[in-house]
């Protein structure tokens, strides 16, 4: 049984640089034309990065706001899981 306090360890994000462009969670396509890109594993609870890959050339002002948009969507990716498996876990009492 779920329990509806469940602390959720990690979450992951990934995003790629299309030109000028940073996009959260590429498709297949834009993952072929990306010019670079970064993984972050973060615990959304204490928005904290648990690990991080980078590959391509990145500025660090473009670091820096990729790390930025990673973290802000696996927080809100953390609030969507909560609400799921609090609905999945009230659905089963």
């Amino acid at each position: 049984m779920l329990h509806q306090d469940l602390l959720m360890l990690s979450l992951e994000t990934q995003k790629s640089c299309l030109s000028k462009n940073l996009v959260i969670d590429p498709i297949s396509e834009e993952e072929n034309c990306q010019d670079g890109s970064t993984m972050i594993t973060c615990m959304p609870s204490r928005y904290e990065i648990t690990q991080l890959t980078v590959t391509g050339e990145w500025s660090t002002p473009k670091i820096n706001e990729g790390m930025q948009l990673c973290l802000d969507a696996c927080a809100k990716l953390a609030k969507v899981m909560r609400s799921c498996l609090k609905e999945a876990s009230d659905s089963q009492d």
